[in-house]
């Protein structure tokens, strides 16, 4: 992991629960063990709050505090998913091809809490 994910995993945005979240979703990587609970708050298609608890490996935290920094307070994304996401995590410095499924599980649990 390059280091400016590495500062999403030793202070990470968002962790945490929404106050009467509009939408909330799990989801679990059997293989790893990683396990992710994301919540959003969306009010006219804007994402007030976005918060996520997760018990999961550095790249899976690090992918989803990006999340919440890259989308909350702005409109739910439309058109191709998550091209805002993949974005800023390469702008970070990416992930390698062994933490490719944070990114992947985070993905899963973010389509089923803002889509």
């Amino acid at each position: 992991m390059q280091s400016g994910l590495r500062h999403h995993v030793t202070a990470p945005v968002g962790t945490g629960d929404v106050e009467n979240p509009s939408a909330t979703a799990e989801g679990e990587n059997p293989v790893c063990g990683d396990r992710l609970r994301m919540a959003a708050s969306i009010v006219d298609g804007r994402i007030l709050a976005l918060r996520f608890r997760a018990t999961a490996c550095p790249a899976c935290v690090a992918v989803a505090s990006v999340a919440v920094a890259v989308y909350e307070g702005h409109a739910v994304p439309s058109g191709p998913p998550f091209v805002k996401l993949r974005s800023e995590i390469e702008r970070l410095g990416g992930l390698s091809r062994f933490e490719q499924h944070g990114l992947a599980l985070v993905e899963q649990v973010l389509h089923e809490v803002l889509c």
